[in-house]
């Protein structure tokens, strides 16, 4: 099996740190409220990622992207599990961390409708 370049960067110290602050039940409910405003759900992370990322854009802008991608994918990863789809695939995100990134439906998507939500999205 391959491995994708964000599972990858999942197992670095910095992948590691991310997916402890970000893969819990207390931020799935934030991304939840902000896809349900409208919001692309990596909004509920510009507070609590900011210390961590913005030292990097300057001493590693290489890094900086990664994580930022990495963020937004594992997001992605979370709002799926929970039976979430994309309605629209590229957002502002408010603050300066993150410049866009998908918005997720407000609430889950039962499974048959599910699949037919992600084809009209792409």
């Amino acid at each position: 099996m391959t491995t994708t370049r964000f599972e990858h960067f999942g197992r670095t110290p910095l992948g590691q740190r991310l997916t402890a602050m970000i893969d819990t039940p207390e931020r799935y409910v934030e991304f939840r409220a902000f896809s349900r405003e409208g919001f692309p759900a990596v909004t509920a992370l510009v507070s609590v990622l900011t210390a961590v990322l913005e030292p990097l854009r300057h001493t590693d802008p290489a890094q900086f992207d990664a994580a930022k991608q990495f963020v937004g994918w594992l997001a992605g990863v979370i709002m799926r599990r929970h039976r979430h789809v994309i309605v629209r695939k590229s957002a502002r995100v408010p603050g300066k961390l993150f410049n866009v990134a998908a918005v997720w439906s407000g609430e889950p998507l039962g499974p048959e409708r599910e699949a037919r939500e992600d084809r009209e999205a792409a």
